[in-house]
């Protein structure tokens, strides 16, 4: 009977060995969900980071390609104006160099001036 008792108290000391040995691994495995939750949260808030750090960089880059757009528009501009410019006061150039020429040689602008007429009106003449 000892030697059943004895038996009986290695099963006693086993099944708290075991039923202590699953407290511990049912807290490891407690810890450890919480643990993932945390490494979970963690990363979702890491990815929102994330997106709003790439949102920002898309709405900077926006601003400065707008930015640029605009430069580039000013100058562009800026060049229209000039060249407006610089066609007007050549038209101005050619028209009194046209007026100084006739006004030199009257009789030469004239003949030419008919010349022209007379082209013109036959070739529209051709056409009825």
């Amino acid at each position: 009977m000892n030697a059943r008792k004895a038996q009986n108290a290695t099963k006693d000391d086993k099944s708290e060995s075991v039923s202590e040995s699953w407290d511990e691994l049912s807290e490891r495995l407690e810890q450890l969900r919480n643990d993932i939750a945390g490494v979970n949260n963690a990363v979702s808030g890491l990815a929102r980071a994330g997106v709003t750090e790439g949102r920002e960089r898309v709405v900077e880059q926006l601003d400065e390609l707008s930015r640029r757009a605009g430069e580039l528009g000013d100058e562009l501009g800026a060049r229209g104006r000039q060249a407006a410019r610089d066609a007007r006061d050549q038209a101005g150039t050619l028209t009194r160099d046209l007026e100084e020429a006739i006004n030199r040689n009257p009789l030469t602008a004239m003949l030419i001036a008919m010349g022209l007429g007379f082209l013109i009106g036959m070739s529209s003449r051709g056409r009825h």
